[in-house]
């Protein structure tokens, strides 16, 4: 990575190209963090100069849709944060399917490891009366996202999460596959919905019981998190909750929950 030298200027100059064939606002995600992507992107494509870089936006519809895949970085593992998914089965998911319905959101999901997580422990519990709405920012998401289709690492890559979960004895309890892929064994009854949809542009009000947002908005500015929680709070009904990432902060939503438990980042919409 070296080798490629990218000034200020050519890191907000690609961002803007790539808004502009998008239709996604780039001007608020963190400095740092766009220009690592742009780095490492252009590393591994032998990408030297800012002009290679926009002419190829420009010029190929499949580089340009590559790059914006890119942007927006995964999961990196299932299970992670393992005392959370002990949480959810053993505290949060009893009490929410005490409801009629029950509405559970993934605002901006590119990966699918938190989603399909989630599947797995909602499916210990048989239930059909759970709707899931997965928001995908960016076309292409989806397809990957439904096959529920990972690399065999990825099971390396959380055998550490697995072992700290309650009840779970090994890898076999949680994947199945063959040769090169895995999928996650999960019995999930209910009901899955996807939308392509920005996280500021979602327009749902009060519609969710549960959202899970964890590890996204370290990738912000601190007025993007405002303007992101500030729209997912508003989607939250009243005694919803809201689980963000261990290392991530309310900010100025802080007010409108309530901390549920010291040392997890899961938060109770307050009534007023």
């Amino acid at each position: 990575m070296q080798d490629k030298k990218f000034s200020v200027s050519d890191i907000n100059h690609i961002y803007n190209e790539l808004s502009d064939i998008s239709g996604i606002d780039f001007s608020e995600y963190a400095f740092s963090f766009k220009m690592h992507r742009v780095l490492l992107f252009a590393e591994n494509f032998n990408i030297p100069t800012l002009d290679d870089f926009v002419y190829k936006l420009n010029d190929s519809e499949v580089f340009a849709s590559e790059f914006l895949k890119f942007v927006f970085v995964p999961q990196s593992e299932f299970f992670r944060d393992a005392d959370f998914w002990n949480y959810l089965q053993s505290k949060l998911l009893p009490k929410l399917l005490l409801k009629k319905e029950v509405f559970v959101h993934f605002p901006e999901c590119v990966g699918g490891e938190d989603f399909y997580s989630f599947l797995f422990f909602a499916g210990l519990f048989r239930s059909s009366h759970i709707f899931v709405t997965i928001s995908v920012p960016v076309s292409g998401f989806e397809n990957k996202i439904k096959s529920g289709v990972f690399e065999v690492k990825k099971i390396k890559d959380c055998l550490k999460n697995i072992e700290a979960l309650n009840g779970i004895r090994n890898p076999e309890d949680v994947f199945f596959g063959k040769e090169n892929t895995v999928k996650i064994n999960h019995l999930f009854r209910g009901n899955i919905f996807f939308e392509n949809c920005d996280v500021l542009k979602q327009q749902h009000i009060s519609k969710f019981d549960l959202v899970i947002f964890r590890n996204r908005m370290v990738y912000y500015d601190k007025n993007m998190q405002d303007k992101v929680l500030k729209k997912i709070s508003a989607s939250i009904k009243k005694n919803g909750i809201l689980v963000i990432g261990e290392k991530e902060k309310l900010n100025s939503s802080a007010g409108k929950f309530k901390h549920l438990q010291s040392n997890l980042s899961v938060y109770k919409k307050r009534i007023f």
